[in-house]
């Protein structure tokens, strides 16, 4: 077993850090299966073009298309990287792609009310920073973070069944892919077709009436061409989620369906360049209520075009995108009288236009392959709600991004790598318009543009002191740009009124620091672990404030109010650390641990926040799995992950505290030629907690012990 000591002293922060890296937990690195592959990093960028590649002996080999503008093992990687291939045991069985998360260290995946949880109430954390949008979402190497909140609307808008892999990368990557990218990124690599024909069908059923319908077909044909396309249906009628004490019987069960279409065509040039065209159509309607009932609607539509030559000498690879969401949704209160939901609270529509370019050029220079290259991305955000007995209250901006940067990925000695990045970004919120005629009287705001330019560099170093064993340290600097919703919008939200500031600056990560090493042992062990500093400034939260400060022309009514505002700093530090074991070649365990504090280090207007811990951070995650994978008889595994207690406020109060948890899962599968069985016990001990939880009197439950039945067809 490998240790290592390491001390670190930050200003303000922890003083010093001395602690173990004892690399004894969970499956870090190659998202482990029984069939691992490797692809020579001079093939093309995208991994997923290989559909039969020479088996591994070392994860270490593995191919990283995230971690850096180019391809590259993860030897010569300096960040912590997690990455899930499409035969990894986490992707099997799976409602939704997040679901796959779950068991990697410093990943917390926040689902609350399960498959009825539905637009950015879903959240994937990395690294303790407290919310989802601090985590940079890819879709083949493009942001899907919107700029309204900046999270991720739709973990449910891709199709499980499209996914070639799953790349996680932890730690900021803004000197690769600017705003958002704090804790980390997560790339979801989509499937290209293949020379052999793909055709698969997949129907699941079980508890709440929940039922999931798959289809994937697939080939390349007439020598250049290539096509591919999937389609899911996902429908349940979801649960009681309140306590039995508060759940009033004309309250509405959370029903969910949801319809996904992603489908691509590729073709192949004389000159060896590739063009791939994508198109993603995703329709959620999601529809639950307690006093009031919210009936929503969502389309969203992402489309790209990709040229690139990996062959070329300046090897070129520019991608454009458009990207485009809209929300409805009607709030209906409930007539105790008529005794239904028919008295219009309010309607609503936000739709949310995106679009931009991402060029880079790619060229080797002795030791040095070095990427130049061109990010720009522009939003257009208009909020529109309509309260029919009071008037209307809408607002609109944009969000813009030009940015550069440059990357040199250099091997130093055949031992000795190291990565160095460094990237430009302008960023400016223009054209905020608020409008609210709730009081007879327009209100009408033109707020001043925002801008700032960032400069975030990354110096990450990777060592050899085996073919076994590396060793790696990386400092990089990050920053995430407010949305448009923390800007202008005001409204109740939960248990709180929400204040917009359109003063609000750019969330700075001034400094992140890793230290980590990985091992493995023949195809029997293998160990990471990585701890790492980090400190931000101008973090962004809501904070309580008097309502005698809130403008006269906003009601917040009798809701305590909270308006987003950048607080001083924040410490942060933690340890990642997972191993994998193979007992037998049919039978493996795996499991992780992710520690991790957060405190409040300076509040210029409110010092009684200082030393607080930050929300939404729980300080202890745990899991593991063993797994039995035998083509002959079949596939059991057992899952199982403890969560520890963590505040639900910036306050740090009793009641908003959520409690430890443990859960479990079963997984089972049976294949008999091309027909495959398998069954899914989810929270298999049945579990009561809270997923949720805002006040005394508004909290949620996790959905309980489910049960799911699957048949699957592949060609």
């Amino acid at each position: 077993m490998y240790t290592s000591r390491v001390e670190s002293t930050r200003a303000g922060g922890l003083s010093r850090l001395s602690t173990l890296l004892i690399m004894a937990l969970s499956y870090g690195f190659a998202g482990f299966s029984q069939e691992t592959k490797r692809q020579d990093p001079s093939e093309s960028p995208s991994v997923d073009t290989a559909a039969h590649e020479p088996a591994r002996k070392l994860f270490l080999d593995e191919i990283s298309i995230t971690a850096s503008p180019l391809p590259k093992e993860l030897r010569q990687i300096a960040s912590s990287v997690s990455i899930l291939s499409k035969s990894a045991p986490e992707l099997r069985q799976i409602q939704s792609i997040d679901e796959a998360l779950a068991f990697l260290p410093g990943v917390m995946v926040d689902r609350s009310r399960g498959l009825t949880t539905t637009g950015t109430h879903t959240g994937v954390i990395l690294r303790g920073t407290g919310a989802a949008n601090r985590t940079l979402i890819l879709k083949d190497g493009v942001p899907i973070n919107d700029a309204y909140t900046g999270g991720v609307s739709e973990w449910n808008s891709v199709t499980a069944n499209s996914i070639e892999r799953i790349e996680v990368v932890r730690g900021p990557g803004s000197s690769i892919y600017g705003s958002s990218s704090m804790g980390g990124t997560i790339n979801l690599v989509t499937q290209l077709p293949a020379a052999e024909p793909v055709l698969s069908a997949d129907f699941r059923y079980g508890s709440m009436n929940t039922y999931q319908a798959s289809v994937k077909l697939g080939k390349r044909f007439a020598e250049r061409w290539g096509a591919i396309a999937f389609a899911e249906y996902k429908q349940t009628d979801g649960y009681a989620y309140l306590a039995d004490n508060l759940w009033n019987d004309y309250f509405q069960k959370p029903k969910m369906s949801l319809l996904n279409v992603n489908a691509k065509l590729t073709y192949d040039l004389s000159n060896g360049a590739t063009l791939a065209a994508t198109a993603d159509i995703n329709q959620q309607e999601p529809r639950s209520g307690t006093t009031t009932l919210y009936d929503d609607r969502t389309l969203t539509g992402n489309y790209q075009l990709r040229y690139r030559n990996v062959q070329a000498d300046f090897a070129p690879d520019i991608l454009v995108y458009y990207n485009v969401q809209n929300r409805s949704s009607q709030a209906l209160r409930w007539n105790e009288s008529a005794n239904t939901f028919n008295d219009v609270n309010y309607s609503s529509r936000v739709p949310l236009d995106t679009y931009g370019m991402i060029a880079k050029v790619s060229h080797r220079v002795w030791n040095n392959d070095i990427t130049l290259g061109a990010d720009f991305r522009f939003t257009e955000v208009v909020s529109r709600k309509n309260y029919p007995s009071q008037g209307d209250q809408n607002f609109s901006g944009r969000q813009d991004f030009i940015s550069f940067f440059l990357n040199d990925d250099v091997s130093l000695t055949s031992k000795l790598h190291a990565n160095l990045g460094l990237r430009f970004d302008h960023w400016s919120n223009r054209n905020g318009h608020f409008l609210d005629t709730q009081s007879g009287e327009a209100v009408v705001i033109d707020y001043d543009n925002a801008s700032s330019s960032m400069l975030t560099p990354k110096v990450g170093l990777t060592y050899d002191l085996l073919p076994n064993l590396r060793i790696r340290s990386v400092y990089a600097t990050g920053f995430r740009a407010p949305g448009a919703f923390y800007m202008y919008n005001a409204a109740p939200l939960g248990s709180s009124f929400r204040l917009g500031n359109p003063a609000l600056k750019p969330e700075r990560m001034r400094y992140s620091i890793d230290f980590g090493a990985d091992f493995q042992l023949d195809d029997k062990l293998e160990l990471s672990a990585s701890i790492y500093g980090s400190q931000y400034s101008d973090f962004l939260a809501a904070v309580l404030i008097d309502a005698a400060d809130v403008p006269d022309y906003f009601d917040p009514g009798n809701l305590p109010v909270r308006q987003y505002i950048n607080i001083g700093s924040v410490n942060l530090w933690g340890l990642e650390s997972s191993a994998r074991y193979r007992l037998f070649p049919s039978v493996s365990v795996q499991a992780s641990y992710f520690h991790n504090q957060s405190k409040i280090d300076k509040y210029e207007t409110n010092p009684e926040y200082e030393g607080k811990e930050m929300s939404d951070n729980p300080r202890h995650i745990y899991s593991g799995a063993l797994i039995y994978d035998n083509p002959r008889i079949g596939h059991i595994s057992l899952w199982g992950r403890h969560t520890g207690s963590f505040f639900g406020d910036l306050e740090n109060t009793a009641e908003k505290k959520m409690d430890a948890v443990s859960v479990f899962d079963l997984k089972l599968a049976k294949r008999v030629g091309p027909i495959g069985l398998n069954f899914t016990v989810n929270n298999l001990f049945d579990k009561l907690y809270y997923g949720s939880y805002t006040s005394p009197t508004s909290y949620y439950h996790a959905p309980g012990r489910t049960l799911f039945l699957g048949i699957n067809y592949e060609l």
